[in-house]
């Protein structure tokens, strides 16, 4: 074999992996995982229009801040549901949802009292079946090497990415034809709808193992039986980086909107809103095109600080079209960053504990957006532009300096591979070192800035 083979070796696995993403079941089930969560992010903006139509923007607020917080702390409960009782429950998740979310729908349109509306968002926000867990869970059992993995989780961030920036365009399209009340009851019929086509999915190509996976080995301490996956070794170190971007984006999220106002530069809106996400599209495409030989834990790194560096700035931030550029510019790193996020977490998590671990990337990230939204909000009532910023830029330079900090730490350990670094066990968390060696070793045992929807 000659020194070109391995090249001519690794353009031949471009077309098993282009196969995979362009035919059954991959295909479907992509198509599947856009329209729900495009659906599902669409919900909470009707649902928020609707109420305030009814009862008030200050009303409604609360209900949707409620909704958000419940929805970042119990998303890890749901997935610990599923992995301990198996497939069976998502179909009763399933109809419970279907049944809350009817009776959302019928008290926003006969104005029931908001307190009465309150419980009901809550109860359909803790019954609902951690999809996006589920099916992320799912792609180890349907990808036969590492860069089909790699693959197939790239193309579902990407597109998750494209769903939250075509989710406003859908609900204004929904707010101008339908109105807020029938526009919420038609995004939810249609959530109910691209929910059900994923469950017959699941069912039809075993997406789920037929039993309850086996538990792992008895731990030496109660804190992984209580904790899961949180007490894994190496999860806490996932989990950072995510804290530091809903953080900023969470801030951003507030600030964006109140500053243009107080600019009177509405037109200024939507392109600052929409600069992250499509920095997102961007950059996962990129990242999943590019090669990139490097180990997982490098690479998540190396993102870490290509997402803060560009938020050191922000305490600048005053023009408009800076902070437009720096939006951009940080964006290009979040779904390649969630990309990686997913691949370790998959690395890391044991079978009976895979999909609530996955839940816990997008609860990490939702429970700092909720936290750093409402500090900002507080500053950006009192128009503490100045402070709002720099609070967003001791953020970034907080994660910066811990990614350094990890960074520094691994080169002082020379004689210790990238491989199996924070993991449990080599056996069954081996860390792969090249660009698409995402695939974990399979567990003993047989083997997803989240669901967003009330």
């Amino acid at each position: 074999m000659t020194a070109s083979s391995p090249p001519a070796g690794i353009d031949a696995e471009h077309p098993s992996t282009l196969r995979l993403l362009t035919g059954r079941p991959v295909r479907g089930l992509l198509t599947i995982a856009f329209l729900t969560r495009t659906t599902a992010a669409t919900l909470p903006i009707l649902l928020l229009l609707a109420l305030a139509d009814a009862h008030g923007y200050a009303r409604a607020a609360t209900v949707g801040g409620t909704y958000t917080l419940v929805l970042a702390l119990c998303a890890p409960l749901r997935g610990r549901l599923l992995d301990r009782c198996g497939p069976r429950v998502l179909l009763a998740m399933a109809g419970a949802t279907t049944l809350l979310l009817a009776l959302v729908a019928a008290g926003i349109h006969y104005a029931w009292p908001w307190l009465t509306t309150l419980p009901l968002v809550i109860a359909a926000t803790l019954t609902s079946p951690p999809l996006n867990a589920a099916l992320r869970s799912s792609w180890r059992r349907l990808a036969t090497g590492e860069a089909q993995l790699k693959a197939v989780h790239s193309a579902d961030s990407v597109l998750e990415e494209a769903g939250f920036v075509l989710a406003p365009l859908i609900a204004g399209a929904a707010l101008v034809l339908l109105g807020p009340r029938h526009g919420y009851e038609t995004a939810a019929a249609c959530f109910v709808a691209v929910m059900a086509l994923y469950l017959a999915a699941a069912h039809r190509h075993h997406l789920t193992p037929a039993r309850t996976p086996a538990p792992a080995a008895a731990p030496r301490n109660r804190g992984r039986r209580w904790l899961g996956p949180l007490a894994l070794p190496g999860m806490p170190a996932i989990l950072l980086p995510l804290l530091v971007m809903g953080a900023l984006f969470g801030g951003t999220g507030i600030l964006v909107p109140a500053y243009t106002q107080h600019e009177h530069a509405t037109a200024w809106l939507g392109p600052l809103l929409a600069a992250t996400s499509t920095g997102g599209v961007l950059g996962g495409i990129a990242y999943a095109a590019l090669p990139w030989r490097s180990g997982l834990w490098h690479k998540y790194r190396i993102l870490t600080l290509g997402l803060t560096t560009p938020a050191l700035l922000l305490f600048l931030a005053r023009p408009l079209w800076l902070l437009a550029t720096l939006l951009l510019i940080a964006g290009l790193f979040v779904t390649p960053l969630f990309i990686n996020a997913f691949l370790l977490t998959d690395a890391t998590a044991t079978d009976d504990m895979r999909i609530e671990a996955n839940t816990w990337i997008g609860a990490t990230a939702d429970v700092a957006n909720g936290i750093m939204a409402t500090i900002t909000g507080t500053l950006v009532q009192a128009q503490k532009w100045d402070t709002a910023l720099l609070t967003l830029t001791c953020c970034a330079a907080t994660g910066a300096a811990a990614t350094l900090l990890q960074m520094s730490r691994h080169r002082a350990r020379p004689a210790r591979s990238d491989v199996g670094e924070g993991q449990p066990t080599p056996a069954a968390t081996a860390q792969p070192t090249a660009a698409g060696d995402a695939r974990p070793a399979q567990a003993p045992a047989v083997s997803g800035a989240t669901d967003h929807h009330p």
